[in-house]
């Protein structure tokens, strides 16, 4: 019999890995919240969402002006994780492949939600403990 813990753990990566689109929410230097829409590419131990953005894009100036970001990740059924996390501007693992101006950010997640009422009805809100490795 599988533990809730790694039932939730698993469901987690499930609708992560499934799912190619987040709502990426950053703050602007004067403090305001920004959202975007951006696809993404998740790994897991260490827990983190890779994603690509063009240097002008609001949301990569505000995440070299303040790290913090949040955001949401929905799946076609409904089922839904939201994270936060300290996004990092890194080297491009293959340069040839991005376009004039873009870069690789990864975002180091510090808290998983997943929600998924067909799983846990009445109560489908689940805190998921991030790995690190």
């Amino acid at each position: 019999m599988i533990s809730e813990h790694a039932l939730n753990r698993r469901l987690l990566i499930e609708h992560v890995s499934t799912s190619r689109v987040m709502q990426l929410a950053t703050l602007a230097p004067d403090g305001s919240p920004t959202l975007c829409t951006l696809t993404y590419h998740a790994t897991f131990a260490p827990d983190r969402l890779h994603f690509v953005a063009h240097v002008d894009r609001m949301h990569a100036r505000n995440l070299r002006h303040d790290p913090r970001a949040a955001g949401t990740i929905l799946t076609p059924h409904g089922q839904g994780t939201t994270f936060t996390g300290t996004a990092t501007e890194t080297d491009s693992p293959d340069p040839v492949h991005l376009a004039p101006g873009e870069r690789v950010f990864h975002i180091d997640i510090t808290e998983w939600l997943l929600f998924d009422e067909s799983t846990h009805p009445g109560q489908p809100r689940r805190v998921i403990p991030v790995r690190w490795r």
